[in-house]
């Protein structure tokens, strides 16, 4: 089994999925997390939070076959920050994907969290860092940028674009043939039924922009 260590601890169902992944093939041994600003924090069920950034070359050292999943989300220094660390320290990157997930016919890059219940269809393309969370669905012929997050029970419908950053709230549905726009949010439960611009959050049944922001 692979050492595995985690950046970011502000999520437990990282763990569950961990253990779901090695129940169907045994595949990693969860060391612990890696936090930004180490405070000695409690354990996260169970796993001990090792330390700051500056703990990751002694791991190194102690662990030949150590892997990294960076679970950090927000904001996006901080992910790019982790990601400008492990790629620095020659960090084998993995993703996270439970193991009922068929992605057959799906493009996925490094780094991807795919928690329980979700679907994805077949020709979709996923860029780097995208989340998933649990019973999301995403169809048929999709195009997911770079760091893209999925809250729970959303619908994303065919023929559809989520351009890098963009954020989904939770229960939200995407109508086929269109485009969520770069920086732009989703609030939880809209129906959007026409595209969204870059950097704006929208609301509502349907979707309204409530809000432009800085990219």
């Amino acid at each position: 089994m692979k050492k595995l260590v985690i950046l970011g601890i502000t999520n437990h169902i990282v763990v569950k999925l961990v253990e779901a992944i090695n129940r169907h093939t045994p595949t990693y041994q969860l060391i612990g997390f890696i936090t930004k600003e180490f405070d000695n924090d409690p354990p996260i069920l169970g796993h001990p939070v090792i330390g700051g950034y500056e703990a990751i070359p002694a791991l190194l050292e102690q662990h030949a076959d150590l892997v990294f999943f960076n679970h950090i989300n927000s904001p996006l220094a901080d992910v790019k920050e982790a990601e400008v660390f492990l790629a620095q320290h020659d960090c084998t990157i993995v993703s996270l994907i439970h193991p009922d997930i068929d992605l057959g016919h799906v493009t996925i890059g490094e780094n991807c969290l795919l928690s329980e219940g979700a679907a994805v269809g077949s020709k979709v393309t996923i860029g780097r860092h995208f989340t998933c969370r649990l019973h999301s669905t995403i169809s048929h012929d999709v195009t997911i940028g770079d760091y893209v997050y999925v809250s729970p029970g959303v619908t994303v419908c065919g023929c559809t674009t989520l351009k890098n950053c963009a954020d989904l709230g939770a229960g939200c549905t995407i109508l086929p043939r269109l485009t969520i726009g770069e920086n732009s949010i989703v609030g939880a439960g809209a129906v959007v039924t026409k595209d969204v611009p870059d950097n704006v959050t929208v609301v509502g049944v349907p979707a309204k922009i409530i809000k432009h922001h800085t990219p």
